[in-house]
């Protein structure tokens, strides 16, 4: 009676654990898995016993796990007992998804034959989103918000000092300024926001069915003005011929469609056309091609073009829209994008694919 007692105990303190608790034995055979290990993994008790330890441990790195775990075993004759420091690793649930753990782990020898390994186990997801949004704003405050408070601030300063006595265009110069660039600031703090969920997976899609030659002609002429404006004109053509329905997020598929006309547009040389194909890959996936001419890419940058805060040649640009354009395109739908640029033409390339209906 007393031995189910402690076991009932036992059982009742592992399980009341915040942290996920995984003991094996010498054999590598699961004999602890308490309530937040399935919560967090997924699986039961009798499932992963049945599956054993390397269903957890993302495959790349189960041979480098069967490697640590042999030589740690080639020195438990020299060790009484063992807790290791605490390490970040990547661990994988049962739906396939992978994540962010902390955790240490604690061998307790019985015998030389006999021993049981112990890790404890901590989600740390929420704390490396945090770490992502406080590095993104700490990048914000300290370069790019700075820089458009010190442009606003020295157009309001001579706004101000024009008014009563300069000519009215000139305050309405500065006054353009001030609005232009209070509009980019919070811009910026919108985009930043969007980004944080899609980079950390929290971003729910709404997705919808829509006609994808219609939503191209339709941003298409969305931004003629902007581009009448630098004497830049957009041509569309749709090779294909028929109806295109995607089931997608339109909204985002717009943001990201956005970003690179408005790229081609800055790039191009006035009085050209920046050309807006869609046509078909040769499996019959549609493909959307946007190009412009004037000066390539530089080569120094084009391995980190997709890169947060890289940019070339766009005024007032951040480094974010392609950014943003890559993870919309890719990491949420599972298109592809690509690009290749030289002397006289850029051109962004989009694979549509498993989204298509």
């Amino acid at each position: 009676m007393v031995e189910n007692f402690m076991d009932h105990f036992f059982q009742q303190l592992v399980d009341s654990l915040s942290d996920a608790l995984i003991t094996v034995n010498q054999e590598q055979s699961i004999v602890v898995w308490n309530r937040m290990a399935e919560t967090m993994f997924g699986y039961s008790r009798e499932e992963i016993q049945a599956l054993g330890l390397e269903a957890i441990i993302p495959e790349a790195y189960r041979q480098k796990h069967r490697e640590s775990y042999h030589q740690f075993v080639r020195t438990i004759d020299s060790r009484a007992s063992y807790t290791s420091p605490i390490r970040q690793f990547e661990a994988l649930r049962k739906d396939g998804g992978l994540f962010p753990v902390e955790l240490t782990h604690s061998m307790v020898k019985i015998s030389p034959h006999e021993y049981y390994i112990s890790a404890i186990v901590r989600d740390i997801t929420m704390r490396k989103r945090y770490e992502l949004m406080r590095n993104r704003l700490e990048r914000i405050t300290r370069h790019d918000l700075k820089n458009k408070l010190v442009i606003i601030s020295l157009a309001a300063r001579r706004l101000s000092s024009s008014l009563g006595k300069a000519e009215q265009a000139q305050a309405e110069k500065y006054s353009e300024i001030v609005q232009s660039e209070s509009q980019g600031l919070i811009a910026l703090l919108d985009s930043t926001r969007e980004l944080i969920l899609l980079e950390t997976g929290e971003y729910q899609r709404k997705d919808t069915p829509f006609d994808l030659p219609a939503l191209v002609q339709s941003k298409t002429e969305h931004l003629q003005p902007l581009a009448a404006a630098k004497e830049v004109s957009i041509v569309f053509q749709n090779r294909l011929g028929r109806e295109v329905t995607l089931q997608a997020d339109r909204l985002l598929l717009e943001r990201a469609l956005e970003n690179l006309l408005k790229n081609a547009i800055e790039a191009e040389e006035p009085r050209r056309a920046v050309q807006v194909i869609l046509g078909g890959s040769e499996t019959g996936a549609p493909v959307l091609e946007i190009s412009n001419g004037g000066k390539s890419i530089p080569e120094k940058i084009q391995k980190d073009l997709f890169t947060p805060y890289v940019t070339h040649g766009k005024k007032g640009g951040v480094g974010l829209g392609l950014y943003a354009a890559k993870l919309i395109v890719e990491t949420i739908h599972g298109w592809h994008l690509a690009f290749r640029s030289s002397p006289g033409e850029t051109v962004f390339r989009i694979t549509f694919g498993s989204s298509s209906m």
